[in-house]
C-alpha cells in the first residue's frame, strides 16, 4: 500500500484491540498515517473460539493487504493450522437426535459459499503481524471519558492515562462506551433468545474417534433439533489435543419471562454459573453421540461455559454523520452487533476496518471529515442490513424438526426429478 508522507501531528484514537480495531489500525500504518489502539483488558485476555469468514470478508482483507494469497491466512489462522489443514466446513446439518445427516449442500453451492473457519485469537495476531511496522497497542487502557471535535480529541482512561488525537475510532463493541457517551440513546436491542457457549478440550485420537466419522476434515459439526441447535466446532487442533466449543440455542419459550433460561441482564460473573436448569433441558432432549457425550449432565461440569445475551444494534446514518462532527467514527459492534447465528459479524467488522482506512488515506489525514462521509457511504446500509438478515437468520435456523423434515424431502425429491429429465437420460443412454 503507497504510504501517505502528509501526516497529521495527532495520531488517530483507535477503542478496542478486537478485530475491526486491529485491522483498522494495520492498514493506516501500512499507509503511514500514525494510530495508537487502547484495550481495556491484559494482552493475555482470550477469545479462542473460531468464527466463519466468508469470501467477500476475506478476500476484502487479502486485497488490502496486498493481494495475500488465501493459504496466507488460513496458515496463520485456520483452526486446524497447526496440522496443515485449511479451515474446512463441509456445510453439512445433521440429525442430533439420530446422529443421521438432514441438509447435504450440492457441490456447486457448496462451491459457490465459499467459507473459511478461523481462530479469532490467532486471526487477531495475523492481523498485527501484517502490519509493516509494529502496532502501538496499549493494553490495560479502560475508557474513562471522550471529548472534543474533529482534528483534535481528548481520550481520559481509568488508569488515569490523557490521550490527543485527530480523531476516536469506536471498536470498542456491542456495549461501547464510546457510543453510550457520544450517542447515549442508543440502546442495544435484546433478542429473545437463549445462547450458552461451553469450551472442552479432548485428546486428539478421541476427536479421531468421536467426531471424525461425521465430520471428516470439516471444522463444524453443526447439529440440529427440534426447534434448537447444537453445533460443536474446532476452535484449535494440534497432533495431541483438540480445543473445542459448544453452543446450545433455541427462541425464548412463549412464557417469555418465565423462561428459566432467559437471562439478558447478567452480570459478567452470574454468566459463567452453570445453571441446573439447562443440565435438565439438556437431558430432556434424548441426544444422539456424540452430542450426547458431551452435553452430559457429568461431562458438562468440566466444561468452561457461560450465557450470552443475543443483541443487536441498529443506527441511523443521522446519527452516525452527528457523531462524526463529534470526531468519533463507529467500526465493528460498536455500531451493528448482530446475532452470531448469521455468521456476517467478524466479516463486517474486518471490512469497516478495510473500508476506513482507505478512506482516511484517499482523502488525506488532514481531510477526515470527508474520509468519514465516505466511509458511511459504502459501510452504513451494508452493515445495517446485516443485522436484520442475521437477527431474520436466527430464527431460520431455529425451526420444529418437521420444517427440516420438510425440507429434506422436497430435496430428496428434487434430485430425484433432475435424474429422470430427459436430458439426464439422454446423456446416459449416449
Amino acid at each position: 500500500m503507497t504510504r501517505n508522507h502528509n501526516t497529521p501531528s495527532l495520531p488517530v484514537l483507535i477503542i478496542g484491540a478486537g478485530l475491526s480495531g486491529l485491522t483498522t489500525a494495520c492498514l493506516l500504518t501500512n499507509s503511514g498515517i500514525p494510530n495508537i489502539v487502547f484495550e481495556a483488558s491484559g494482552p493475555d485476555r482470550s477469545q479462542g473460539f473460531a468464527i466463519s469468514l466468508r469470501e467477500w470478508g476475506y478476500e476484502k482483507l487479502l486485497s488490502a493487504l496486498g493481494c495475500l494469497p488465501l493459504k496466507s491466512l488460513m496458515w496463520g489462522a485456520a483452526p486446524d493450522r497447526e496440522i496443515r489443514g485449511t479451515g474446512y466446513i463441509d456445510q453439512i446439518m445433521w440429525d442430533n437426535a439420530t446422529g443421521e445427516k438432514l441438509f447435504v449442500p450440492d457441490q456447486d453451492q457448496a462451491a459457490e459459499q465459499k467459507i473459511a473457519r478461523v481462530n479469532r485469537n490467532a486471526l487477531r495476531r495475523w492481523i498485527a503481524d501484517c502490519a509493516e511496522e509494529e502496532l502501538d497497542v496499549r493494553y490495560g487502557h479502560r475508557l474513562k471519558r471522550v471529548k472534543g471535535c474533529l482534528g483534535d480529541m481528548t481520550v481520559e482512561f481509568e488508569n488515569g492515562t490523557v490521550y490527543r488525537g485527530a480523531m476516536v475510532v469506536a471498536a470498542d463493541g456491542v456495549n461501547s462506551t464510546v457510543r453510550s457517551q457520544i450517542l447515549p440513546n442508543i440502546i442495544p436491542e435484546t433478542v429473545p433468545a437463549i445462547l450458552y457457549h461451553g469450551e472442552f478440550e479432548l485428546p486428539r485420537s478421541d476427536f479421531d474417534r468421536l467426531f471424525r466419522p461425521l465430520c471428516g476434515d470439516s471444522n463444524i459439526l453443526a447439529g440440529i433439533g427440534d426447534g434448537f441447535n447444537t453445533p460443536f466446532a474446532v476452535c484449535n487442533m494440534t497432533k495431541a489435543n483438540v480445543h473445542m466449543d459448544w453452543s446450545y440455542s433455541r427462541p425464548v419459550s412463549s412464557s417469555g419471562d418465565k423462561d428459566p433460561l432467559y437471562r439478558p441482564n447478567l452480570s459478567a460473573e452470574e454468566a459463567k454459573q452453570l445453571p441446573v436448569e439447562l443440565l435438565e433441558e439438556l437431558a430432556s432432549r434424548k441426544l444422539a453421540e456424540p452430542w450426547s457425550l458431551f452435553l452430559d449432565r457429568e461431562a458438562i461440569q468440566d466444561h468452561r461455559v457461560f450465557h450470552w445475551a443475543v443483541r443487536c444494534v441498529f443506527v441511523t446514518l443521522e446519527e452516525m454523520r452527528r457523531a462524526a462532527g463529534q470526531g468519533v467514527v463507529f467500526v465493528g459492534d460498536s455500531w451493528h452487533a448482530m446475532p452470531i447465528f448469521g455468521g456476517e459479524g467478524g466479516n463486517h467488522a474486518l471490512v469497516d476496518g478495510v473500508e476506513l482506512a482507505a478512506a482516511v488515506a484517499a482523502a488525506g489525514p488532514r481531510d477526515l471529515e470527508k474520509a468519514i462521509i465516505c466511509y458511511y457511504d459504502q459501510a452504513w446500509k451494508r452493515s445495517q442490513d446485516a443485522v436484520r438478515r442475521s437477527k431474520q437468520r436466527f430464527y431460520a435456523l431455529h425451526q420444529p424438526m418437521a420444517h427440516w423434515r420438510e425440507i429434506q424431502e422436497k430435496r430428496k425429491n428434487l434430485i430425484a426429478c433432475r435424474i429422470c429429465t430427459p436430458s439426464t437420460v439422454e446423456s446416459y443412454s449416449s
